[in-house]
């Protein structure tokens, strides 16, 4: 077989194996909102069937939502006074951000974006015209765009493009309506690490670039180096889907200055566990805990050294952080020992 098809093939099996961590990633996400982890009544219709995922799981997967839903609902603060902002998420897959935002009242003078591949875009727009509840939940329907657009409506735009194609991108996102000037939150939800670190790195670049009052929030893994890091990216190889950030960023240090010189002024960067009790109030903590019988605390806490939130502004308007700047020096970090502790990476 010649090598550039060989190469193609490749390419296309691990484009659909990034897809298919979307299936599980929704599953997961509805398994913890059915447990009473967080409040989202949209993901069950994005699944089959809820299936109740493992404590851990559970725990993995709300801390990964509360961490972006704090940043999103920060940003709406934040720009409440504008008369118009965007959310622009990035292989967005079947998140249900959108639905939430609109049923809570949040999307005021504001747009939600999305982008993922045409296959992923495609079979979620069928999703939401065969479901009464999501359908329910665009208020008009606008005329066709030009360009890959599967929904179309006043507060919701739903693209089907490759987003390592920037100038396809950046074309279908001004034929929807996109105003590349007013101030946009930029979210990639475990997704960049999946392509090659020198298209990331363009697609960071890109954002800033072309959005000048603007931020970008990322939840993704790191720390490579260390058995349950190892482990974690056996698990994604596996499932043919390599993350690739990590070995060039392996720290939130690393992916601070990943931003910096990637033409973003300002960058905050936690590990979970600084999130989750910084963040997280005590009360909220205490009920999360308390939702089922856990005894998983090493192998919780080692999860969370091992995934971080991100956030990187641009503009005057963006210098109220979302984030607060990490502790001088973190709290030390549980030992991993193989002898003692399964591991079972969260994906």
């Amino acid at each position: 077989m010649p090598r550039t098809k060989k190469k193609q093939q490749h390419k296309k099996g691990s484009d659909t194996a990034v897809q298919g961590t979307n299936d599980s990633s929704v599953v997961s996400k509805a398994s913890a909102a059915a447990r009473g982890y967080f409040r989202d009544a949209f993901l069950q219709h994005f699944v089959c069937r809820v299936a109740r995922r493992a404590p851990l799981i559970n725990r993995g997967y709300y801390v990964r939502w509360r961490a972006v839903d704090h940043c999103v609902r920060r940003f709406l603060q934040v720009t409440a006074g504008c008369p118009k902002r965007q959310i622009l998420s990035l292989g967005a897959g079947f998140d249900s951000l959108y639905f939430r935002l609109r049923a809570d009242g949040d999307l005021d003078r504001a747009v939600v974006y999305e982008v993922d591949f045409a296959d992923v875009a495609q079979r979620k727009a069928a999703l939401i015209a065969a479901n009464e509840t999501l359908g329910g939940m665009l208020d008009s329907c606008l005329p066709s765009s030009p360009g890959p657009v599967y929904v179309s409506s006043s507060m919701y735009q739903l693209l089907g493009v490759d987003i390592r194609e920037e100038a396809q991108v950046e074309d279908a996102l001004s034929a929807a309506g996109l105003h590349w000037a007013a101030p946009t939150l930029v979210l990639s939800e475990v997704v960049l690490t999946y392509m090659e670190t020198d298209r990331s790195d363009a697609t960071i670049s890109w954002a800033a670039k072309l959005l000048p009052q603007s931020v970008f929030v990322m939840y993704e893994q790191i720390c490579p180096h260390d058995p349950f890091g190892r482990i974690m990216q056996e698990h994604f190889l596996k499932l043919n889907s390599t993350l690739h950030a990590l070995r060039q960023y392996p720290d939130t240090r690393a992916q601070r200055r990943r931003f910096l010189t990637k033409g973003w002024d300002c960058c905050v960067c936690l590990d979970m566990n600084d999130f989750y009790l910084r963040l997280i109030p005590k009360e909220e903590r205490d009920r999360v805990e308390s939702l089922e019988p856990f005894d998983e605390h090493e192998e919780w806490h080692e999860k969370c050294c091992h995934y971080f939130i991100l956030t990187a502004s641009r503009g005057l308007l963006m210098e109220q952080a979302l984030l607060p700047a990490p502790p001088v020096s973190s709290a030390p970090v549980i030992s991993w020992s193989p002898t003692v502790l399964p591991v079972r990476p969260i994906p």
